[in-house]
Parts: structure tokens; C-alpha cells; sequence
């Protein structure tokens, strides 16, 4: 094995989680931990989820990143590749915080990356010794991704998985548009939750650069597409009677616009990158 550049005081992920778009009609999640502890049976294994809507790498994205940060260091599969089998690279990001992320170079890795500490190295998995005995052109999850995961759970360095890469190199992720005005914030659906949560591009600096300091209760006129209402900025749901809107910063720092007990995304028609506009009432 060549030496690692980064050195002994990263030491080698054992926790190997998986997010994928696989779902759970068919065996596929399951192999993939079946496949890692077939080559490292002291790894602990953790699936995140496996119901990314399919092909949707910027929910995916999103999602890495909502729940990476909260993990112990581990080598991170997540896989939503609608690009499998073509030109698009298989890679492995090592990040400051230690952590490995594996899978497409779509964008799907690069905000987990920023999250953990940055992307300080990458390589293109082309060393097929870390490669699965099953080879197929559309199931890289089980075939590449896991047992690069497993091989790097036992042992193997970062630096021996494949060619490097500049992280500067890899596919970014794709950025939704959002404006900061005077008064005004445009913004777009970053994402539809499970309960037709709206998540929306920004935080809490954005609106509050945008229209000033917001306390719990003030009055919010909001357009989402061609729907108009009108809303509270609120600290939890329970800040307004079941079925009323309300404006927030949720649990991962990201504005959002939901309904108390219903669905936003059923009652004003959005999907992901539906315009929003926040104006004081």
C-alpha cells in the first residue's frame, strides 16, 4: 500500500452509512451493507435513508448534509446517480473533519464535503483491486461505491482507492438563485420535505438582511408561484392554529414555509425551484 498523504492522525472511518434512491421495493439497500460486511464484518453499518425521490440529486445533496453533521467520522455512500454507467466519475472525497464521502461526481458530495470541513482530497476510483466481483454498468452502488467503502473501513488508505483528483476539479453542486433586497427576499423551493414542508434557499441571515429582524408573531406577505398569503414568522408550529401557514428557520438552519398539520406544497401548488418572495406585511 503507498503511503497516505494525510498522514496517521486520520485515522480510518469504521461507521459506513448509505442514502441512496433506491427505495425499499427491492433488495437493493439491503445488499449494500451486506456487501461491506462481507469484506469488513467489523464495520458498523448505518442506512440514513433510502427514499431520495429518484434521480433527484439536490434533494439528495440536501440531505447528506442535514445529517452528516450530526455523525461520527465514517465512510458516507450515498448514491443518486442518474448518470451511472456513462462518462460521469466515481469518486471518494476525504474531508477535514476525517470523513470520507463516496459516490457519484454529480454535485451530490460537495455540500456534505463543506460541511464536515472541506474537501481536502479526492480521487477517481479507478484501482479495481477495491472494486466488487460483481461488475454490471448500472449498479455501482453494490459493485464499486460499497466495497471501496468496506475496503477503506478495513484498512485500506484513502490515497490507495484511486488517481487524485483537485476537489477543485469535481462537478459542483448546483446553486438555486436567491436575492437579497431592500426589503424584499427571492428566494426558490430548495426541497419538498415528507409532510410538504416547504424548504426554501436561504437562512435566517438571508431574510433578516433582506427585511430586517424578525421576532415570533410579526405579520409576513409571501408569494409562492402565482399564490399569495399572508403568514406569521413563528418559532415552532404550535405558533399558529392547525392549518394556518407559518414562516421559520427549521431544525438545520434553513428557511421554511409549512402548514401546522397540513401540507404548503399542496395548498399553493409548489414543487422544487417554485419561485417565493417574503416581504413584510
Amino acid at each position: 500500500m503507498s503511503f497516505d498523504p494525510l498522514g496517521p492522525m486520520h485515522a480510518q472511518p469504521r461507521l459506513v452509512t448509505f442514502m441512496t434512491d433506491f427505495g425499499l421495493r427491492d433488495p437493493s439497500a439491503g445488499v449494500l451493507s451486506g456487501v461491506v460486511l462481507g469484506i469488513a464484518p467489523e464495520a458498523r453499518t448505518l442506512d440514513l435513508t433510502h427514499a431520495i425521490p429518484p434521480y433527484d440529486v439536490e434533494a439528495g445533496a440536501e440531505a447528506l448534509v442535514e445529517s452528516l453533521v450530526h455523525l461520527p467520522i465514517g465512510a458516507h455512500v450515498a448514491v443518486v446517480d442518474p448518470g451511472v454507467g456513462t462518462q460521469r466519475r466515481p469518486i471518494a472525497v476525504r474531508c477535514g473533519r476525517g470523513d470520507v464521502l463516496i459516490g457519484p461526481d454529480n454535485g451530490l458530495l460537495l455540500p456534505a464535503a463543506a460541511a464536515l470541513g472541506g474537501a481536502v482530497a479526492a480521487v477517481i476510483l479507478d484501482d479495481e483491486r477495491w472494486w466488487g466481483s460483481s461488475r454490471s454498468h448500472t449498479f455501482h452502488g453494490r459493485d464499486l461505491f460499497a466495497p471501496v467503502a468496506a475496503h477503506l473501513a478495513a484498512g485500506v488508505p484513502f490515497g490507495d482507492l484511486g488517481s487524485p483528483i483537485s476537489p477543485g476539479d469535481l462537478v459542483p453542486a448546483t446553486k438555486l438563485p436567491i436575492e437579497i433586497g431592500d426589503g424584499v427576499l427571492h428566494t426558490s423551493v430548495r426541497i419538498v420535505d415528507g409532510f410538504g414542508t416547504l424548504v426554501l434557499t436561504g437562512d435566517r441571515q438571508a431574510i433578516e438582511s433582506s427585511i430586517g429582524a424578525l421576532t415570533a408573531g410579526e405579520p409576513l406577505k409571501i408569494s409562492v408561484g402565482d399564490k399569495q398569503l399572508t403568514t406569521v414568522w413563528a418559532n415552532r408550529f404550535g405558533d399558529v392554529p392547525e392549518q394556518e401557514p407559518l414562516c421559520y428557520i427549521d431544525s438545520a438552519g434553513r428557511l421554511a414555509l409549512a402548514i401546522n398539520r397540513g401540507s404548503a406544497a399542496e395548498r399553493y401548488g409548489a414543487v422544487r425551484r417554485t419561485p417565493v418572495v417574503i416581504t413584510r406585511a
